[in-house]
C-alpha cells in the first residue's frame, strides 16, 4: 500500500512536470536584435518553440528588423533575402553567395509565412545567437554588434582597407580590428595567446604550422589568393640587372629580403635565388627586413639597389619599377590561405567575414590589387 503511494505521488509530479514542458514549449519565444526585443507585427506571423525544441522564426519579420529586403517568388516557392540569400519551401538547404547553410529541418509555410530555425538564418546572414530564460520568457538574442580581430600579411593591406569599407556598410554593426605586419610574426603572437580571431597568411607554411598545433577551428582552413614575386629598383636606377640571376652580379651592392623565417616573401626569395644556384652570393649583400612592405620602402628611398617583394607591392608604388618577374618553378607556391583561431568567441560572424572575402565584390578588389584568385 505504502508503494503503491509512492507510485501514484510519482505520476502525479511527472504529470505535472510533462505538463510544464509542455506548456513552455508552446511558450511564445522573444526575439531580440542586440539586446533589444523586437515587436513583430501579428500580420508576420509568431515565432515559436516545435517539437524539436528549435526557435521557428517567419523569415520576413527578422529580415526586415535586421534591415534586409525579402522578396518572394510564389512561383518556385523561394524567398530571397537581400538579393543573394535564397530559402526554398520544402528544402533543407539555404543558399548564400558563398556557400549553402544546412538546416536539420526543412523550411516550412506557417499562415503564409515561411518559417526556418533561427540559428540556420542568423547563420546564413552571419550572425552569432544567444538564449537566456528570464521570469518563465525565453528569448533568443541575435548578435550583430560583433568585434573582430584580424592578423594579416602586410601586403594585403591596400586591399583590405577598401574590403572592410565594403563589408561594414553591409554590416554597419560590425568592427573589424587588424593587425598587419609579416604572417611569421602573427603566427607567434597566436602561438602565444594574442586575442585574434581570423588569420591571413601571406604562406600555407604558417597556417599549417598553427594547425597542427591545434590552434584553428576546424575544418576553417580556405585558400583565398595569389600573388607573383618580382625583382624590383628605384624608379630612377641605372642598374643593368633583368632577372634574378643578375643580382649576383658586382654591379649590385645591396638587395632588400624579407627575412626567410618569419617573412614569406623571404622565404620565396631564398626559393628562387637557389634555384638560380647563386643564393650563397646573394645572401652575404642582402640587407633582411620584416615585414615584406618594408623592403618596398628600402628601395623606394634607394636604401637598397634592389629587393624582392610581391607584385601587388611594387604595383602599388610609383617610385619603383619590376625588373624580373619570377617563373612559378622557381619558388613554392604563393598561396594566402584565411582561417579562423579556435579561442575566437564570434566564429559564426568570423566565418562570415571570411565568406565574404570570396564573393564577388571581394574578389574585383582582389584583383583590382594586382592578387589573383586561388
Amino acid at each position: 500500500m505504502k508503494n503503491l503511494k509512492r507510485l501514484i505521488a510519482f505520476l502525479l509530479v511527472l504529470s505535472f512536470a510533462i505538463g510544464s514542458f509542455s506548456a513552455l514549449a508552446a511558450t511564445t519565444p522573444k526575439i531580440a536584435i542586440d539586446g533589444t526585443v523586437m515587436s513583430i507585427p501579428a500580420s508576420y506571423g509568431a515565432p515559436y518553440i516545435d517539437s524539436a525544441n528549435r526557435t521557428q522564426v517567419p523569415i520576413r519579420a527578422i529580415s526586415e528588423g535586421l534591415g534586409l529586403k525579402v522578396d518572394w517568388n510564389q512561383a518556385t516557392s523561394t524567398a530571397t533575402i537581400n538579393g543573394n540569400i535564397k530559402i526554398k519551401l520544402g528544402e533543407k538547404s539555404i543558399t548564400t553567395p558563398y556557400g549553402t547553410v544546412t538546416m536539420d529541418t526543412t523550411a516550412i509555410s506557417k499562415n503564409g509565412r515561411t518559417y526556418v530555425p533561427i540559428r540556420f538564418l542568423a547563420n546564413a546572414l552571419g550572425y552569432d545567437i544567444s538564449s537566456s530564460t528570464s521570469n518563465g520568457v525565453f528569448t533568443v538574442n541575435i548578435i550583430t554588434k560583433v568585434s573582430l580581430n584580424i592578423s594579416a600579411a602586410a601586403s594585403l593591406r591596400n586591399a583590405m582597407v577598401a574590403i572592410q569599407t565594403l563589408y561594414q556598410a553591409q554590416k554597419p554593426n560590425a568592427t573589424l580590428t587588424f593587425t598587419y605586419g609579416a604572417s611569421g610574426t602573427l603566427q607567434t603572437q597566436i602561438e602565444e595567446g594574442a586575442k585574434v580571431d581570423v588569420f591571413l597568411s601571406a604562406a600555407t607554411m604558417n597556417m599549417d604550422a598553427l594547425k597542427t598545433k591545434g590552434l584553428l577551428l576546424d575544418g576553417s582552413v580556405k585558400n583565398l589568393l595569389g600573388n607573383k614575386l618580382v625583382l624590383i629598383v628605384p624608379s630612377s636606377s641605372k642598374l643593368t640587372i633583368s632577372s634574378f640571376k643578375d643580382v649576383a652580379n658586382s654591379s649590385v651592392k645591396s638587395v632588400g629580403l624579407g627575412l626567410p623565417l618569419a617573412v614569406p616573401a623571404g622565404q620565396y626569395a631564398q626559393d628562387v635565388f637557389e634555384y638560380y644556384n647563386v643564393w650563397d652570393t646573394v645572401k652575404a649583400k642582402a640587407v633582411f627586413g620584416s615585414p615584406v612592405t618594408q623592403i618596398l620602402t628600402w628601395v623606394e628611398t634607394g636604401n637598397v639597389d634592389c629587393g624582392v617583394v610581391y607584385y601587388t607591392d611594387a604595383a602599388a608604388s610609383s617610385k619603383v619599377k619590376v625588373v624580373a618577374t619570377a617563373s612559378e618553378a622557381s619558388h613554392t607556391p604563393i598561396i594566402y590561405p584565411a582561417a579562423i583561431i579556435k579561442t575566437s568567441t564570434h566564429p559564426v560572424a568570423a566565418a562570415d567575414f571570411i565568406n565574404f572575402l570570396t564573393s564577388d565584390e571581394a574578389i574585383a578588389i582582389f584583383k583590382a590589387y594586382g592578387f589573383s584568385i586561388a
